[in-house]
């Protein structure tokens, strides 16, 4: 929420343009956010050198000097709080912000400026849960909590650290409406679970619970929360059956593991048809050590075989929760030249984008 300005003014909306100057022109840059403050009629900096504001009041054409009854702090305050808002305007979904030139950009009541994006992470402690908070917290720019079963294994792993907000007792099993509560005032939740192979004979009741019934639930509740965005970590030949790899060595050997990956297309149809705004990650085989060589994404139902870091795949995860390019897409990721003789992607020099992150999501 944008910051509250303190004036002699009457308590109405006020409109509150932020000219911020670049040298000596300050015709050449604006920064323009819709604050709810205490008058009505727009606020805008004098064109000359001085730093006064004028108020031009609803109906009348002639400006009224309000040095006296906005303070310097209070100036100084709106000033910070638009250039916040500018830092996190890419995302048009997730901050109803915009830059002009002339006009005055007002904020839907509905969709109130989000300064910093607040991001859950579900799965925070698995292997790729706990990189994907370690990437979001060097990138910064947001405020994250991780979600988690038990706080003192997550205090263990360090997840809480810089900042890092820790929601214990979330178990993605629980009933939507349970879990919805927690979620309010999120704006992008991504979702890092997956079920972890264990006895044989209850793999097929674990896959369904996790990567099925659980990723349902997170949906239905971030829809029910009013999460603006939901990325989702998946796997490559999820939708195997529709591209015709339903005989290949890769679908067969991870199917076998309870059926995940029948499971798994179960949770990507509902997040696709739950009208919330997605991003699914479909990563190839996941490995420990850090990449070896350069990223490769595609569009979905493209890749049958291949490998990658989890380390590639955190960075994938993290830009998906703000890239406006992202938006209800699907993207495969493997390395280069990890891909098993007779499966490489045809045309892959075509999806080779190594850190090209304007070309990560196809």
């Amino acid at each position: 929420h944008p910051p509250a300005m303190s004036t002699s003014m009457s308590t109405n909306p006020l409109r509150l343009t932020v000219r911020v100057s670049i040298g000596n022109h300050p015709e050449r840059r604006s920064a323009r956010a819709a604050v709810r403050g205490s008058d009505s009629g727009r606020v805008r900096p004098s064109t000359r050198s001085s730093s006064t504001l004028h108020v031009v009041r609803a109906g009348s054409s002639s400006p009224d000097a309000v040095d006296g009854g906005v303070s310097r702090a209070g100036r100084r305050e709106a000033i910070s709080g638009a250039l916040a808002a500018v830092t996190f305007a890419s995302n048009a979904s997730i901050a109803s912000l915009a830059l002009a030139d002339d006009d005055v950009v007002a904020a839907s009541p509905a969709a109130p400026v989000s300064v910093t994006p607040k991001i859950l992470v579900v799965g925070a402690t698995g292997q790729t849960g706990q990189l994907v908070v370690d990437e979001l917290r060097r990138r910064g720019g947001a405020g994250i909590t991780a979600a988690v079963r038990s706080p003192e294994k997550a205090s263990k792993l360090g997840i809480d650290r810089g900042g890092v907000e820790l929601l214990p007792g979330f178990d993605v099993t629980a009933p939507a409406d349970v879990l919805a509560g927690p979620m309010k005032g999120t704006d992008v939740v991504v979702i890092c679970t997956g079920f972890v192979p264990g006895n044989p004979f209850k793999m097929a009741q674990a896959a369904h619970a996790v990567d099925n019934e659980g990723v349902v639930h997170l949906v239905d509740a971030a829809k029910a929360a009013g999460v603006k965005r939901v990325v989702l970590i998946s796997s490559i030949l999820t939708d195997g059956r529709a591209m015709g790899a339903a005989d290949s060595p890769g679908f067969k050997i991870t199917n076998a593991f309870g059926g995940v990956l029948d499971e798994k297309l179960v949770g990507e149809k509902h997040l696709q048809e739950s009208g919330v705004e997605y991003v699914i990650v479909r990563p190839a085989g996941l490995r420990g050590e850090p990449p070896k060589t350069q990223l490769v994404a595609t569009p979905g139902n493209v890749m049958a075989s291949g490998e990658v870091s989890r380390e590639l795949v955190a960075r994938v995860m993290a830009e998906a929760a703000f890239a406006p390019s992202a938006a209800n897409k699907i993207v495969e990721i493997a390395e280069e030249g990890t891909f098993a003789p007779g499966y490489t992607p045809e045309g892959v020099e075509g999806y080779l984008v190594g850190d090209d992150k304007s070309r990560w999501f196809p």
